[in-house]
């Protein structure tokens, strides 16, 4: 779909382009970064001008056609504001999915030998992203069509902006490759091999630099107020992870999402730059996410419904165990947790 005229203006004006001295319909902007390269929206010829230095693959999202070329014209900012020099960049770089169809790719980064290092999908804001983001899910999707075809690239993202109340916003669902994909035969088995778990930040964010993607945990500062729209959504997801597993016992299931939503409530008392334990970690095991989960159930009860829990972690278990010989309180600490999360130990959280 044709985007409109004035919401390119108010897009690029956002991101510091400026009209060019004489020419009325041609904004630029130049990036000290380096060099002082230049981009150009020209409104006369409907053109984003990238430069001499990126790469262009075909002219498809160099034009005013399709309003996802804006979310590509602004990503690319970002990525040059970020530091990433705009000879390491592509765009619509095409990959042979098979014998006739084709695919290519909006942005590819590769670092300073050539390789390629960060593959970034765009889509417009709300049904697109969502929905190439279930098929990310689903099967891999486009992105890893793509990354199966190279195999070199470290990052995957799923990209979309828009303006809203006068200010960008950006999404990004991040991949981090895992160094045994390389092995696998084709897009198939690196799907399966994924663990299906999306990271939201560490590209673009303030403590990341070009070449230094850096993954952080969630905080309490970087929590959102939970939206109408969020709640449907998650309560449709409930609904249907129940029916998914032919789950009748409603009663049953209530009780174990109302104290998941203890557990969060009581992870929300933090510090602002404090790591949240109610999340998967990147070095996590289930049994180490379990553990968290029980603490916090633990320390719920206590403190809003005045109920103590019969449970133990691994500190008290530790202290407990410190003069006896490292192996043995080591087997004995293995056979605490089987007890603990595969025993019934905690049957209202987990059933």
């Amino acid at each position: 779909m044709k985007i409109d005229k004035k919401v390119i203006e108010e897009l690029i004006t956002l991101l510091g382009f400026k009209p060019q001295e004489g020419e009325n319909n041609i904004y630029y902007k130049n990036y000290p970064k380096h060099n002082d390269y230049v981009l150009k929206v020209n409104f006369e010829q409907e053109k984003i001008e990238y430069g001499t230095k990126i790469e262009v693959g075909d002219l498809t999202t160099s034009n005013f056609k399709n309003s996802e070329n804006f979310v590509v014209l602004e990503c690319v900012d970002r990525v040059l504001e970020k530091g990433y020099p705009p000879d390491k960049l592509s765009l619509e770089t095409k990959w042979q999915l098979g014998k006739k169809e084709k695919g290519k790719l909006d942005i590819l980064i590769s670092d300073k030998e050539g390789k390629a290092y960060l593959m970034i999908e765009c889509k417009t804001w709300g049904e697109e992203y969502e929905k190439e983001k279930r098929n990310m899910l689903k099967y891999g999707g486009q992105l890893f069509s793509y990354y199966a075809k190279g195999r070199a690239s470290r990052y995957l993202c799923l990209y979309a902006s828009r303006v809203s109340n006068g200010v960008i916003e950006y999404l990004n669902d991040i991949v981090k490759v895992d160094e045994h994909w390389k092995e696998l035969d084709n897009d198939k088995e690196v799907f399966y091999h994924w663990n299906k778990n999306f990271k939201d930040n560490g590209i673009f964010d303030d403590w990341a630099n070009a070449y230094d993607i850096e993954i952080k945990a969630l905080t309490r500062g970087r929590l959102k107020e939970l939206t109408e729209e969020d709640s449907r959504r998650i309560f449709n997801q409930f609904a249907e992870i129940l029916r998914h597993n032919v789950v009748s016992d409603k009663p049953n299931a209530f009780n174990k999402i109302f104290n998941l939503f203890l557990c969060k409530i009581v992870d929300e008392d933090r510090k602002p730059d404090e790591e949240l334990k109610f999340q998967w970690l990147e070095l996590d095991t289930d049994e180490e996410l379990q553990k968290r989960l029980s603490d916090l159930y633990k320390q719920g009860m206590k403190e809003y419904l005045t109920k103590d829990v019969t449970d133990y972690n691994d500190r008290q278990i530790t202290e407990k165990l410190y003069a006896l010989e490292p192996d043995v309180r080591e087997q004995i600490r293995e056979m605490f947790t089987r007890v603990r999360l595969h025993k019934r130990a905690l049957p209202y959280l987990w059933g």
